[in-house]
């Protein structure tokens, strides 16, 4: 190997690593790389386009996978997204859908667009058959996840950060999934149903669609970790009770007429049965004090408002200005279902400051103390060389790559003088949390003292008379370095006390 070569790769392995920081909220990937057509389950789809319930074909469900192309990571959040159609129509091909994986996929995580069963029929009974249209989506969508949680391993994801995303009647089948999550909870439509069609042949009996799980990987759950529900609904917020707490991000157009913001019947059609729709999900989520839980509702705009009709770019070319609000919402609502949360404390002592990591969530660290010096140690002790203001950052990282930041201002101020430079006074015990004890050198008549934060500003000043020693409560100060100032009728000293 050539020595130019030799030496290019070392400084290239370390950029690598240090490329890779902000993932999942940074485009870092330059491509994604697609395995189509997964086989992800197998259930049974009515015949005749949903038009006679008591005949079914087994049919394969298919998704297409999106990988970060080049990516060896092996613990990564999955995202699975379904499309829009009404239960009629779309499949896994459709431009937001696909465009929503490459996306999200270049940013590091995985990701995968469904086809599910699709067909109902619309001249007779209509609310049972949209009913169990509804039901079967939603058996599609826990089938997915319970495929990723199992295959976790093929994939290179946690099994534990599976994301559910939908769009209409794909929102139907995300939100369906964490609120009709009992199967108590199951529609009596679902079940033996005894029906007659307005058209031959006309007596028929549905029979029933089974557990809200079906087909393969039983042993794993089905309900999805997050969710982002793109104008859809429920049929009804009594579904939703203190047990589902699962994170939600809801997307909604104010004048929705295909699914209702508020209440009412898909495509403002009285035969289909009414649902709620984003606005009161909010309120139910509010009446039981949910905090895991974000909207973006947008007054005077409709159905799919980001620039697409049933999923297919309106313009032929890309969403419109709403399109990369909606990503950049998303991203941020998902990246916190995995993210650690940064923090430290900082003690100062003179120009060396011991910091103390107190992050929730992080396996790694990265200082930067401002200085143009760095560490990764857990909570190091710094030297600066000289005094001055700097700014401290700390990056972590978790099991998942996921990432958190914190940067805060220090200033270091010695005000020209060493450690228990005083001769006028000794101060005990320092740091201290509550209490420092002044000890003087001599008996005073009179000794005036101020504390002086490190910008000089006197915060606290008293006059004291006639002792040795006194007291001074420094409970409700913050946490830092602070200078005390000691004047009599014939010297001045200055000492130093740290609150910690």
């Amino acid at each position: 190997m050539k020595l130019n070569n030799f030496l290019l790769i070392i400084l290239i392995i370390p950029f690598l690593g240090f490329s890779q920081r902000y993932r999942y909220t940074s485009t870092l990937f330059p491509a994604s790389t697609i395995t189509q057509n997964v086989i992800y389950g197998t259930s049974p789809t009515v015949d005749g386009f949903g038009t006679v319930e008591s005949s079914t074909t087994p049919l394969n469900l298919k998704m297409d996978v999106y990988t970060p192309t080049g990516d060896t990571f092996n613990n990564r959040p999955v995202i699975i997204f379904a499309h829009p159609g009404g239960f009629f129509s779309g499949s896994k091909n459709v431009d937001d859908m696909m465009a929503f994986c490459d996306y999200f996929a270049k940013k590091g995580y995985v990701t995968a667009t469904i086809d599910y069963r699709l067909g109902f029929n619309a001249t007779s009974n209509i609310a049972m058959h949209s009913t169990r249209a509804v039901y079967r989506g939603l058996q599609d969508g826990r089938t997915a996840v319970r495929y990723f949680r199992a295959n976790a391993s093929t994939y290179g994801i946690d099994p534990n950060k599976v994301y559910f995303v939908g769009s209409s009647a794909g929102a139907f089948i995300a939100l369906h999934s964490i609120y009709l999550d009992q199967i108590s909870e199951k529609p009596t439509e679902t079940g033996v149903v005894q029906y007659t069609n307005i058209t031959p042949p006309f007596s028929h009996i549905a029979p029933d669609l089974g557990g809200l799980d079906i087909g393969t990987n039983l042993s794993f759950n089905g309900k999805p970790d997050a969710v982002i529900s793109l104008w859809g609904g429920i049929q009804s917020t009594n579904l939703i009770t203190s047990n589902n707490n699962t994170p939600v991000f809801l997307v909604h157009g104010e004048v929705d007429s295909t699914v209702s913001f508020n209440t009412g019947s898909p495509f403002g059609y009285s035969a289909l049965p009414t649902a709620d729709g984003s606005n009161p999900i909010k309120g139910k989520l509010n009446s039981l004090n949910f905090t895991n839980n974000e909207t973006y509702f947008v007054a005077g705009v409709g159905h799919e408002f980001y620039g697409v009709s049933n999923g297919s770019w309106s313009n032929g070319m890309g969403g419109n200005s709403y399109w990369p609000i909606v990503l950049d919402k998303s991203t941020s609502f998902l990246w916190k279902q995995h993210k650690p949360t940064a923090n430290y404390t900082s003690l100062i002592n003179g120009l060396t400051v011991n910091f103390t990591d107190t992050s929730i969530g992080a396996t790694t660290w990265f200082w930067d103390f401002g200085d143009g010096t760095t560490s990764n140690l857990q909570s190091p002790t710094h030297s600066y060389a000289t005094t001055g203001n700097y700014t401290v950052s700390l990056y972590v990282e978790n099991s998942n790559k996921s990432w958190d930041e914190i940067n805060r201002n220090i200033t270091l101020n010695t005000m020209g003088l060493a450690d228990n430079s005083n001769s006028l006074f000794k101060l005990y015990p320092n740091p201290s949390q509550n209490n420092v004890t002044i000890s003087l050198s001599n008996t005073n008549l009179e000794i005036k003292y101020q504390i002086l934060d490190c910008s000089q500003k006197i915060i606290r000043e008293n006059l004291i008379q006639n002792c040795k020693e006194f007291t001074i409560d420094i409970s409700d100060l913050a946490r830092g370095l602070y200078f005390i100032k000691l004047n009599n009728d014939h010297n001045i000293d200055i000492g130093k006390i740290i609150k910690n």
